[in-house]
């Protein structure tokens, strides 16, 4: 007796526990991603061990009469065990802190999704499997019959509120694997949090109590446990219709087929050319006008190639949204993206594509194509009404929309305010320590592409100026002109073009209006994509031509392995990339090393890229004119490549080689480092690169070399 008393006191405990844990899990904006993994690895123990203790029910399962009660128990049993082991799974597939070694055993952007309808089906059948046995748990308690009704009164109240919360917070989605990411309120405090869980949790402990009782209880009509659920739901659904849920459902309805009224675009004019008209594309109307292009000297994390000036441009159509995934299959009959999703923007194209993509859309609207495109450059007819890049001095003057902060947004964005690597808010790098000082906090990192129009639109209308997928521009990079003033092109020549405004996995400094990313013609990248203009009123009578000047693929050669490492992660992949090429290696090392403390290496880190800083090296390379090929590694760093990469990037003339990036991180794939290594080796091509999650695990070698192959390195 007291050995079956012991058994049953753990296994109550063990279902607290899970209950306790399931409250954190769901407070995902409260707990951060480290701890929200962690609680789901404890989940996971917990469960197995509630299996265990369990285990002489499932030799039961097929034996015996089965009543409408142990159906319904065996059913929701089964459905909660299969929902908590693939929310598991697709956790740990997408884990960062817990058991990275186990980062991208499936498809990211697939388990993502799972793992999130999973998650709130376990949630739903926990409550449904605890209501369950709400009647054998409160057996013991005697009371009298005001007492019932006041309990019974308060249960039915709490179910219905916590429905209606159910609802408002948009948890149905999750279910019917609707929303590819967890769309959170992070101004929520945690005892709010807390407190709608556990209200949205009683809903389904109600629930599954009134279905145990409509199979078990003989004495009441079945009416009467009918009723009451009923009731329940009709209080969520009138307080629903009371305070409408303001959750968009996989964001795809936002902005859809429609462009902002006049009264939100103070640049709209009435006095529109006939052309707009005749062509209905949902582009609006940027009308000219003269800006500050680049950023002051005293914006934080500012970069000397951001020099502040006056510009004028002339008024351009613009698409409200970043051309998505279902337009760009349309004209193009492909879909080269790496998230998929018909109003994803579409991405992994390169500056040649955007162009001819551009001419598509011309050719379809009845436009005349802008570009010339040979296999040897392209010709900008200025004078042309079809679509086309943005200049980056449009792209700038439409991104601030008369704002002249960091940010359109005025203040710095959250996670909940655009779609970028929300863990590193604006000015997080010196205040990582310590963030209270920060305008924003700390936010959700989705790790994919979302919906264009998911977010709020800047003062003109525009959508996704900052994050969700850089942008391509026309330019060529390079120094500004401080003597092109009016509607500027960028350098005559060049070999790296312009993209603007951040993708979903770069930090919040290189979202600011003023950042220039930079990329050979055919870089291609999960994070950047495009966005279309048209000229409007009265144009110039000019053509330009961009040609690269980049040489054509090295493929033979001599190769060089130069690397830096400081926790060993990058020396372990640099030495598997020798053991399968025979390489030279020299391993890049600081005269003064870091330190080798975690916490103060950030620290290090940071301030030698906030001042730009070239720390000189040890080692130095005696011929660097003999090696054809560079292989380069690093680890990521704030979303860059560690200083001591740009000092040896800067000592040597990389001229007509071929560097081909590899680099280890924790979760931001190269952040911005490929467009600082295209910056800092402009004469030199740049090959496909390779991102390993920390060490790569077990398919490290065979990752490297799919990755020697894409390059042509044998």
């Amino acid at each position: 007796m007291q050995r079956k008393r012991n058994d049953t006191l753990i296994k109550r405990t063990v279902d607290i526990c899970m209950s306790i844990v399931l409250m954190c899990l769901m407070a995902y904006q409260v707990t951060g991603e480290a701890a929200h993994e962690w609680s789901g690895i404890l989940m996971t123990v917990l469960m197995i061990v509630h299996q265990i203790l369990n285990r002489r029910w499932y030799g039961t399962v097929f034996k015996g009469r089965y009543n409408a009660y142990r159906l319904l128990l065996t059913a929701v049993n089964v459905l909660l065990v299969i929902s908590f082991v693939l929310t598991a799974f697709c956790g740990m597939a997408m884990s960062t802190y817990a058991v990275p070694f186990l980062y991208g055993m499936a498809r990211v952007s697939f388990v993502r999704r799972m793992h999130l309808s999973m998650s709130h089906w376990a949630f739903v059948f926990m409550g449904i499997h605890l209501g369950l046995h709400v009647q054998a748990v409160c057996a013991g308690l005697k009371l009298n019959s005001r007492q019932k009704t006041a309990v019974s009164a308060l249960s039915l109240c709490m179910a219905g509120a916590g429905l209606f919360l159910f609802l408002y917070n948009g948890m149905q989605e999750y279910l019917l694997f609707r929303v590819p990411f967890a769309f959170l309120d992070y101004e929520k405090s945690a005892v709010r949090v807390f407190a709608e869980n556990i209200l949205m949790f009683l809903f389904f402990v109600y629930t599954g109590a009134q279905a145990a009782l409509l199979c078990t209880d003989r004495k009441r009509k079945p009416v009467v446990h009918i009723g009451q659920t009923a009731a329940a739901v009709i209080i969520g659904l009138i307080l629903n219709a009371v305070f409408p849920s303001p959750f968009k459902p996989d964001f795809a309805e936002a902005g859809m087929n429609s462009s902002p009224p006049a009264e939100e675009n103070p640049e709209a004019t009435a006095d529109e050319p006939d052309e707009a008209e005749e062509i209905s594309d949902g582009f609006v109307l940027v009308e000219g006008g003269t800006f500050l292009m680049g950023s002051p000297d005293t914006e934080n994390w500012r970069i000397e190639d951001e020099m502040q000036h006056e510009v004028t441009v002339s008024s351009f159509y613009i698409d409200v949204f970043e051309t998505t995934q279902e337009e760009y299959e349309r004209l193009t009959g492909t879909n080269p993206s790496t998230f998929s999703g018909d109003r994803f923007p579409v991405e992994n194209i390169s500056w040649l594509e955007a162009v001819q993509f551009a001419n598509l859309k011309s050719t379809e609207a009845g436009l005349q194509p802008v570009y010339t495109v040979t296999s040897e450059n392209v010709v900008w007819d200025r004078s042309a009404n079809g679509y086309r890049l943005p200049t980056e001095a449009e792209w700038e003057y439409a991104c601030r929309a008369g704002t002249v902060t960091p940010f359109n947004t005025e203040k710095s964005p959250d996670a909940s305010e655009a779609n970028f690597y929300g863990h590193y808010p604006y000015e997080i790098e010196e205040n990582y320590f310590d963030n209270s000082s920060l305008e924003a906090r700390p936010g959700e990192y989705r790790q994919t592409t979302v919906a264009v129009g998911s977010f709020e639109p800047n003062a003109w209308g525009l959508y996704d100026c900052h994050g969700n997928v850089n942008e391509w521009c026309w330019d060529y990079y390079g120094v500004y002109d401080p003597d092109q003033t009016t509607d500027p092109a960028g350098p005559s020549s060049g070999t790296r073009h312009v993209y603007r405004g951040g993708g979903w996995n770069d930090f919040a400094k290189n979202m600011r209006s003023a950042y220039r990313a930079a990329g050979q013609s055919d870089m291609k990248s999960y994070n950047l994509g495009l966005r279309l203009v048209r000229n409007a009123g009265s144009t110039m009578n000019q053509t330009l031509s961009a040609s690269e000047s980049v040489p054509g693929q090295q493929t033979g050669g001599r190769i060089l392995i130069a690397y830096f490492s400081w926790g060993g992660n990058t020396r372990g992949i640099a030495q598997e990339i020798q053991n399968q090429t025979g390489a030279d290696m020299i391993e890049i090392t600081p005269a003064v090393p870091y330190s080798t403390d975690y916490n103060t290496v950030l620290m290090e880190a940071q301030e030698d890229q906030h001042r730009q800083a070239r720390p000189e090296l040890s080692v130095h390379v005696d011929h660097m004119e003999d090696y054809d090929i560079i292989l380069l590694g690093y680890p990521n760093w704030w979303a860059s490549i560690p200083m001591p990469i740009a000092s040896f990037l800067e000592e040597y003339d990389f001229s007509g080689k071929r560097i081909i990036p590899f680099c280890s991180h924790g979760g931001g794939r190269f952040g911005q480092s490929l467009t600082a290594i295209a910056k800092l080796a402009p004469e030199a091509d740049i090959g496909e690169g390779l991102s390993v999650h920390y060490s790569g695990g077990s398919t490290l070698p065979d990752d490297i070399s799919a990755w020697l192959e894409t390059n042509g390195i044998k």
